[in-house]
């Protein structure tokens, strides 16, 4: 089973120190809604969002809910009205 089928997670150690991206380990292990840095133990879950023109993302369990693709949307949304300098 694949973490792509966006049901939850426990994060383990691995996934805690892995690094994704690039980045130093566990850096962007993290809600993209809220920041939370995730730990061991926590509850994560892996959202496909690309069909809408926007990246995948990590949401902890607080932030989850029936229209969390929407909150994404917006908060991209918000990212490229208030941030286009920074975007283009």
């Amino acid at each position: 089973m694949s973490f792509t089928d966006s049901k939850f997670r426990i994060a383990t150690e691995e996934q805690v120190n892995a690094e994704l991206g690039g980045f130093v380990r566990g850096a962007r292990f993290r809600c993209y809604l809220c920041g939370h840095k995730f730990v061991v133990g926590d509850y994560w879950r892996w959202v496909h969002a690309t069909h809408k023109g926007l990246t995948n993302f990590l949401v902890c369990q607080s932030c989850d809910c029936d229209d969390v693709l929407e909150k994404w949307i917006k908060a991209n949304e918000e990212l490229e009205k208030r941030f286009w300098w920074i975007l283009e």
